[in-house]
């Protein structure tokens, strides 16, 4: 089978260089325009993406959704909030409809993904793109949070922005990376776990591009597109932080969510076992340690003695000071209920968590900044309750199988000398695993986090399955060099 090939940076002499094979449908110059066919696939997958908040009449909202909804209007937030995703929740103050929350995300997303699929399965990227629309429809949660009142859509559009622009290699006209890059800042604003995220993703591929630098020739230059975006980004965060409190900052502190971390996994209790019999510290939480709940959720909002003691303003100082004292006289066991928390943050990834009749929590904050809409909340599927047992049992399961296979499908890339799809793989599974450390070890496990971004293993499959057919069979490329290779 001939090779094809594609230009590429030209690597160091004497530096071994992976060709990507297959590519010879790769446009060979940028385009900026889009075709019928492109414009008409991104709105067939946008409406795919809007199917579960058109079947209930309403977009959905969760616990949280009420501070967002109402944040471009108040500009106020709780202490244990962060702003960034009211850029987005402006265009339903802006639209006079909460509609155009959910449909501004569904149209991002079927927009990157079909950048996505351009790049990685580029001979029919339009069709490619609603046939995937539709397993994620069926096979994934992310309908659910496209069309939600919560920024878990843009977890997967921070990372498949990440991998489109690093791995461009010219193919992507200058107003395309400008909008790509715009969507990963914005991304990146949105909540602070996708600062931590992206962060994270920045340096793993710098270290590659260090240890290996004839692997991916070009890839250190690739980076900073992206390490634009995240700076964009966190520049966002910061000025929507100010504009609802007045003062300039990322991050809110952290010490009483990871409290609650500590109280979930006994690591609290164990050390106010430690320290109540000493003079000090003194704790006022030691009265009480026996009656700690073992949920995090259940001691931040239902626990009479944390909101005795002050709650989340009032234990500020106290949690910090469990904290760091828990880490520094259990660091080996802090260590590794981290892992160990990790690891169950990867297994929980139900759709529809949290999906629940909300209309005392936020049926007044709609009533007020929303009342012409008032009625479609209120007559909406989740306020009557409703079960998503039968579609878990379809959709975990497979979730679990296609993030399982990832490190398979990493495997045959490499064997088959495809760097392209080794580079995109890669990046995918290190989102997963980074995202279940920062949502389970930092935070504290719940289903939404990991299933915010588990479809990102349907689309690995889905682009694997592709190459794999184009370039005829799981052989390798005759001229695909092995590292170390002269």
């Amino acid at each position: 089978m001939p090779v094809r090939r594609h230009a590429t940076a030209n690597p160091p002499p004497g530096s071994p260089a992976l060709v990507p094979v297959g590519v010879s449908s790769l446009p060979s110059r940028a385009v900026s325009a889009f075709s019928p066919g492109a414009v008409l696939a991104i709105a067939g997958a946008t409406l795919l993406f809007l199917v579960p908040a058109i079947w209930n009449g309403f977009p959905l909202v969760y616990y949280d959704s009420v501070d967002y909804l109402q944040l471009p209007f108040i500009w106020q937030m709780p202490i244990y909030r962060t702003a960034g995703y009211a850029l987005v929740t402006l265009a339903g103050r802006l639209a006079h409809s909460l509609w155009a929350v959910p449909l501004l995300q569904s149209a991002l997303v079927a927009y990157v993904l079909y950048e996505t699929l351009r790049r990685f399965l580029p001979r029919s990227p339009e069709a490619a793109l609603i046939l995937i629309a539709g397993l994620l429809l069926l096979a994934s949660g992310l309908p659910w949070f496209t069309g939600e009142i919560m920024p878990d859509a843009f977890t997967g559009v921070l990372v498949l922005t990440f991998a489109v622009l690093v791995c461009d290699e010219g193919l992507l006209s200058s107003s395309r990376r400008a909008a790509l890059t715009a969507i990963m800042a914005l991304a990146t604003a949105v909540h602070s776990s996708h600062a931590a995220l992206a962060g994270g993703l920045l340096l793993s591929a710098l270290l590659v591009s260090l240890a290996a630098p004839g692997l991916w020739p070009g890839l250190r230059r690739r980076l900073r597109l992206p390490l634009i975006a995240f700076l964009l980004g966190l520049g966002l965060a910061a000025a929507a932080n100010a504009a609802a409190t007045g003062r300039l900052f990322l991050l809110q502190d952290n010490a009483v969510l990871t409290l609650g971390l500590f109280v979930e996994d006994g690591l609290a209790q164990k050390y106010l076992d430690h320290a109540c019999g000493k003079p000090v510290p003194k704790l006022r939480l030691c009265a009480a340690r026996h009656r700690l709940p073992h949920n995090a959720n259940m001691f931040l909002w239902h626990d009479g003695d944390f909101n005795r003691l002050g709650g989340w303003t009032g234990m500020h100082g106290e949690a910090r000071r469990i904290v760091v004292g828990a880490i520094k006289s259990f660091p080996l066991t802090y260590l590794w209920d981290s892992i160990a928390l990790t690891a169950r943050q990867l297994t929980m990834l139900r759709t529809a968590d949290g999906v629940a009749p909300m209309r005392y929590l936020i049926g007044d904050a709609i009533a007020r900044h929303y009342p012409q809409e008032s009625a479609a909340f209120l007559a909406a599927h989740q306020q009557r309750g409703t079960k998503f047992d039968d579609l878990n049992a379809v959709q975990v399961p497979l979730l679990l199988l296609a993030s399982a296979a990832l490190p398979v499908l990493l495997a045959s890339a490499w064997r088959r000398r495809d760097p392209d799809a080794v580079l995109f793989l890669g990046i995918l599974a290190l989102a997963l695993l980074g995202n279940a450390f920062v949502c389970g070890a930092l935070s504290n496990p719940n289903d939404r986090y990991q299933s915010r971004i588990a479809w990102l293993a349907i689309v690995a499959l889905a682009v694997a399955f592709g190459r794999w057919r184009r370039e005829g069979g799981p052989g390798p490329a005759s001229d695909f060099p092995r590292a170390g290779a002269s």
